[in-house]
Formats: C-alpha cells, structure tokens, sequence
C-alpha cells in the first residue's frame, strides 16, 4: 500500500492545492493591474508601500517555484524537453502579443474620439519599444516620431512573465537533472546564482534590458523548488492532528518573516518592494540585495500560500472555483490586458467613478470576461485531444505546464 502511495505521489506532479494556489495568486495579478490602471498616477502606485503588498511579495516568484516543482525526472533529452517548452510558451506568447496589438489598438481607435496618437506609425513605435523592452529603449533613448501607444505598452510589457520563464527554462533543464542528485551542488548553483542576480542588481541596474538582472534569481527559485519536491516538500501527507497542527505553524512562521522582513527594510532603507520582484525588477533601495529576498520569499511564500490552500481544498464551493481559474492561470495571464483595456475604455470610459473601490469593479468584469474566454478555449482546444491515447494523457499528467 505503501509503495502504491509514493508510486503515486511521484507520478502526479500536480494537485489540487497546487491549482487553488494558481488561482489565487493569478486573481491576485490581475487585481494588481486593475488597481495600477485606475490609480491617478500608476507609476507611483506601483512603487508605494502597503501592508497587502508586504504580506503578499510572493505572487509572481510562487509561479516561477510551481514551475520547477513540476519537473519530473524524464527520458526526454535537452532538445526535446526544450522544444516542448518552446510550443508551451513561445505560441501562447506571440499569440497574446499579436491579440493584445490588434485588439488594444482598434479599441483605441473606435473609442479616443478625437484619435490622439492613434496611428499606424505609433503603433510600430509601441512594437518596437516592447520588443527591444523597456529598459533598453530607455538606454538608447527611443523616442521616434509618431509618438507611443501607452496602453498598449502596458499590455505588451505584461506578457514578460512568458520569455523569461523560456529562458529560466533553458538553463533549468541543463542544470536540474544534476543539482537534483546533489544537495552540496545545488547550494554551491543557487549561491552563483544569486551572488550574479546581486552583481548585476548591485553594481549595473536594478531593471535592465529582458529583465536580465532576474534570471538566475528565478533559476535559482526553479532549481531549488525541482530538488525539494524529491521530499514532497509542498504535498508531505497529514497523518494526525498534531502533524496538521505543526504544518500550519510552520506555514505562519514562514508567513511571519515576509512580512516582518518587508516591514523592516520599508522602515530601515525605505524599500517598498522587497522581494517582489514587479516586472522582475529589483528594489531600488535594496539594489542587488533584492535578489537574496526574491528567492527566500519565493520558497516561504509558496509554502505558505500551497498550505493554506491545502485547507481551502476543504470547502468544496470555494476551492472547485479557485482550483478551475489556477487551470486556467495561463488563458488569465496571457489575455488580461486586454479585458482591463476593454473594461476601462469601452465600460468607463477612462473615468474613475468609485475612487479605490474602482479596482474591484474592473477585477469582476474582467473574470467574467476571462472566465468566457477560458470556457470558450476548452470548447475548442479539448475537442481536438478527446481521443488522445491513454500513454499521452498520463504523460501530460507527470509534467504540466501551465503557468
């Protein structure tokens, strides 16, 4: 019986409060932007303290640890674990990146009444400068005539989750199967790692071109989270109260230094991000040290979050919903965008009505939007694998990889 349980434990990767978790932390996004866009100055917004933003600087790192949490050790070789990463990613991602241009464009169009730099030429400026990415349009000053699309940068620059994730993939799979037979290495990998997130975040730029200054932080996230699945780490079975209890407790405890962590540099160095990583940049007050706190919250706050979760799967009602929109995280990152630009310029108008409490009112239409849009692609899509082999599906079940 026993070995019937770890046979499988080790071939289902992913859970049910693994997917209540997703739908929550993605919730959690989406509101994020909606708070950002209905903010009288979302730059500033963005960088402002809160109390929610301490408790809760996780959200993205949760996905990047989920993502090295569900490797399973496989006969695929590099080529192919890559290239099925490839189809995962980079084809949601170009698709996403050409909806959100045509659509966020023609919505500009029909509703800026006046068709302020709404232009062709101003659409290719705003391409070029996702494409080239922020920081580095900003290094070489990019400012061609035509002028940007704002929104649509916005949209664009969104979607930086998707590459990155591709690229931390890369290296993840020429590392993982090594660091995971090896805890001395592992360690020794995720101190590299994280002394070149600190060199670059220290001593070049807390943003910089593709979020380069992230990616061994990320990796290092990845690889760590591969090695600790080995244990079960985030699925250990609850096999009396007093365990239940001491998983809770520790859990809390994890939660706990987040939060006093975030507080405490807010008060010491006024670092209002810390270990956030927002659009992958680093804080900058803590500069490079960020790195070091990415990647400690990203582990404490995936437990946290995962067991919490694990007593949310309790209540039927609630986790049956949570855990259908964290199987639907990747429809709900990759289209959002455009929802939030549908709901504020077709719905308000680009008004703010309700002051903050604003932000909740783009945060429910545009779920329902993404709910239909998420209803719609299995209509779709899942027709297409109905007979899909038995060999197939458990395949797809040891390695899923949706965001």
């Amino acid at each position: 019986m026993e070995e019937e349980i770890k046979k499988q434990q080790n071939t289902k990767t992913r859970t049910a409060a693994q997917d209540i978790a997703k739908g929550l932390l993605i919730i959690a996004v989406v509101f994020f932007h909606c708070f950002l866009v209905t903010s009288t100055n979302p730059s500033q917004a963005a960088r402002d303290f809160s109390v929610l933003k301490a408790m809760f600087p996780f959200v993205l790192s949760a996905f990047f640890f989920y993502a090295g949490y569900n490797y399973k050790n496989n006969e695929r070789t590099f080529k192919e674990n890559i290239t099925r990463r490839a189809k995962q990613l980079l084809i949601p991602l170009i698709v996403a990146f050409v909806s959100s241009t045509i659509i966020i464009t023609a919505i500009e169009l029909i509703y800026n009444h006046d068709n302020v730099g709404v232009t062709f030429q101003a659409v290719w400026n705003t391409v070029l400068y996702s494409l080239m990415s922020e920081p580095l349009a900003i290094l070489i000053n990019f400012q061609p005539e035509g002028g940007f699309i704002f929104e649509l940068i916005v949209a664009l620059g969104l979607l930086w989750f998707i590459y990155v994730l591709f690229i931390a993939s890369i290296f993840f799979y020429l590392l993982v199967k090594h660091t995971n037979k090896s805890l001395p290495l592992l360690i020794g990998v995720d101190i590299a790692l994280l002394l070149i997130s600190f060199c670059l975040g220290q001593f070049v730029g807390t943003y910089l071109p593709y979020c380069v200054q992230s990616w061994p932080t990320i990796l290092a996230i990845m690889l760590t989270a591969a090695y600790l699945r080995q244990s079960h780490f985030l699925n250990r079975r609850v096999t009396s109260k007093k365990q239940a209890f001491l998983f809770g407790v520790n859990a809390l405890i994890a939660e706990a230094i987040i939060v006093g962590t975030s507080i405490g540099c807010f008060y010491a160095f006024g670092a209002t991000s810390t270990g956030s990583l927002p659009g992958s940049l680093f804080d900058d007050k803590l500069k490079g040290f960020d790195a070091f706190f990415g990647f400690i919250f990203g582990i404490l706050g995936t437990y946290f979050i995962h067991t919490t979760c694990r007593l949310i799967k309790k209540i039927p009602i609630i986790s049956s919903g949570l855990q259908w929109v964290g199987n639907h995280s990747a429809v709900f990152y990759l289209f959002h965008p455009i929802f939030i630009e549908l709901v504020g310029v077709v719905i308000f108008q680009k008004q703010v009505l309700w002051g903050e409490a604003q932000a909740y009112f783009y945060l429910a239409i545009s779920i329902i939007f993404l709910v239909g849009l998420s209803l719609l692609n299995d209509l779709i899509f899942k027709r297409r694998h109905k007979n899909i082999d038995i060999s197939e599906k458990i395949r797809e079940t040891e390695a899923p990889e949706d965001i």
